[in-house]
């Protein structure tokens, strides 16, 4: 198919020519660039034919059953004419059970028609990962003769906490360690050495006399 160009020609000027275009008359002739397709449930899934045919043919798709299948909600059919190239595709969308099964791209004219099937399986879906961050805790010290040491803590969303200790407080004294001083405990232990001056007083005063 195409133009063609004749020429005559001969001593005596000038030449003459003229163009002929040949189209050459052919029934539908049908591909199609995947013939299983996968999908899942709630996927949207794109089927595609290719024709050729001269006289441009009339294409449409139907379902298993034999049904045509018009746009809507649920498909929506595209055809897109290039010279006797024809493109077709069907998108469905939100692919759901009674979706899977076979599909029919058709292509007639003048000349006769062809069709061609396309089966639609369900796949697995993909499944989801979750991945759970970890976060550490890290601790910077500065040395303040003032205000003793100071202690930063940063935490998962790069706030500071700020810890205050006394300038001789032992930095690997953890404040749970400390040992618990009960106030009677104190008192108890206090009682004995004011009974140890009171005894010894009498002595003391009377080697002060004697000398």
């Amino acid at each position: 198919m195409g133009a063609y160009l004749c020429i005559a020609s001969n001593e005596v000027p000038p030449s003459v020519s003229t163009r002929v275009d040949v189209r050459v008359q052919f029934p539908p002739m049908l591909s199609i660039p995947n013939q299983l397709e996968g999908a899942y449930i709630g996927q949207d899934v794109i089927l595609e034919c290719h024709t050729e045919a001269y006289p441009t043919s009339i294409n449409y798709w139907t379902t298993e059953s034999g049904g045509m299948i018009v746009s809507g909600e649920k498909y929506e059919a595209q055809y897109t004419d290039n010279g006797y190239n024809k493109y077709m595709s069907l998108k469905i969308r939100n692919v759901g059970p009674k979706d899977f099964g076979s599909y029919k791209c058709v292509a007639q004219n003048s000349l006769g028609g062809t069709d061609g099937i396309i089966k639609l399986d369900e796949i697995p879906a993909p499944s989801t990962t979750t991945t759970q961050a970890t976060y550490y805790v890290t601790s910077l010290s500065k040395k303040n003769g003032k205000n003793g040491n100071k202690k930063y803590r940063q935490r998962p969303n790069d706030y500071e906490v700020e810890e205050w200790r006394d300038a001789d407080y032992d930095r690997d004294y953890d404040s749970t360690k400390r040992p618990i001083v009960d106030a009677d405990n104190q008192a108890s232990s206090s009682c004995p050495k004011a009974l140890l001056a009171l005894i010894l007083t009498p002595f003391i005063l009377l080697m002060a006399a004697t000398r």
